[in-house]
């Protein structure tokens, strides 16, 4: 009923509308309405309260809400189940443990802050309440083990094309997994597969992408490496917006394109984001390094890089680092 009578208002966003209309269309009394009201206020929305006149939202806070979330949520399978959480360890560390137990494929985890964020390699990511988007997402591919960077690829162009449409900015891809903006990392892709030889059981992508970080906000020892939405378009955003572009774009591509041939489709518009191809990399390894130049990707999600000598070498995502000849990018 809280929901219902939150979308009530949403339907009149900026208006008022009066406590005995609500508690007409609901069917129940006006002090049932003013204590959901008041739950809601309790919550964060700003709702004015007006004996004569009635309720009125007039905005839309950035909460992150699964009311909001859902509302105008175009989708069928992806976020049709959501767990919203205002603190947890780490969203693919539960999204794990809910594909494990058997959660529907497109069941949504989303934190307001994690304290134990996870970035490739085992890096930590820094994901503060309030201020950016920290998501997984079960997915239960009919794919083989050898094609889950088909996964990363998918989910990396449904970051870019959704931050185009909904926050109007124009970003990059570095392979394999970081989308970039102004040379410096905006958001990062974990994906993470329970796979045996033949079948993949369940993948879980994690998605943290840095939206209302102030330049104060960012520790010094990512300063030069690190941006966010409001650094770079100097406004702050709503993020259950840019969450629902996500999942949309995520869906579109997961469903249509992600088999056989349009999967080659779906390749040429990651390589036409690459903020890497055509430059001359170095590839970060255990105890090694490479550089060349970055040539192309394969089907399998390999870097193509061709050596100083001429020689093609094919690098797999897993245990190397990309980075310019002399910066991030």
């Amino acid at each position: 009923m809280r929901d219902v009578v939150l979308n009530i208002l949403l339907d009149n966003l900026g208006h008022f509308v009066s406590g005995e209309d609500i508690s007409r269309q609901l069917g129940i009394t006006r002090a049932a309405v003013w204590k959901y009201i008041k739950l809601l206020q309790s919550q964060g929305y700003p709702i004015e309260s007006s004996t004569k006149k009635g309720y009125c939202l007039r905005q839309v806070p950035d909460i992150l809400d699964d009311a909001l979330l859902l509302r105008g949520l175009d989708t069928s399978v992806l976020g049709r189940k959501m767990e919203i959480h205002s603190s947890i360890g780490s969203t693919n560390a539960r999204a794990k443990e809910l594909a494990l137990n058997g959660a529907p494929e497109g069941t949504v985890v989303i934190a307001d802050e994690q304290v134990q964020g996870r970035g490739r390699l085992g890096r930590s990511w820094i994901s503060p309440p309030g201020k950016g988007i920290w998501m997984s997402v079960v997915l239960r591919p009919r794919l083989f083990p050898q094609q889950a960077s088909r996964i990363t690829i998918m989910t990396a162009v449904a970051v870019a094309n959704a931050l185009k449409r909904s926050a109007q900015i124009e970003v990059g891809i570095k392979w394999p997994n970081d989308i970039v903006c102004g040379g410096k990392k905006l958001c990062g892709i974990l994906n993470e597969v329970h796979a045996e030889p033949q079948v993949i059981h369940y993948a879980v992508v994690g998605i943290g992408l840095n939206v209302n970080f102030s330049q104060e906000d960012l520790p010094d020892s990512i300063k030069d490496l690190a941006t966010s939405l409001k650094i770079e378009k100097d406004k702050e955003f709503c993020r259950v917006d840019i969450i629902r572009a996500i999942l949309q774009e995520m869906e579109k591509s997961y469903l249509q394109r992600l088999n056989n041939d349009r999967f080659t489709e779906l390749l040429k518009e990651y390589e036409a984001h690459s903020v890497i191809l055509g430059k001359r990399v170095r590839v970060i390894g255990i105890g090694s390094e490479l550089s060349g130049y970055a040539e192309g990707f394969g089907e399998d999600g390999s870097l193509i890089l061709r050596l100083d000598d001429g020689r093609l070498e094919t690098i797999l995502a897993g245990d190397v680092s990309i980075r310019g000849e002399s910066s991030y990018v």
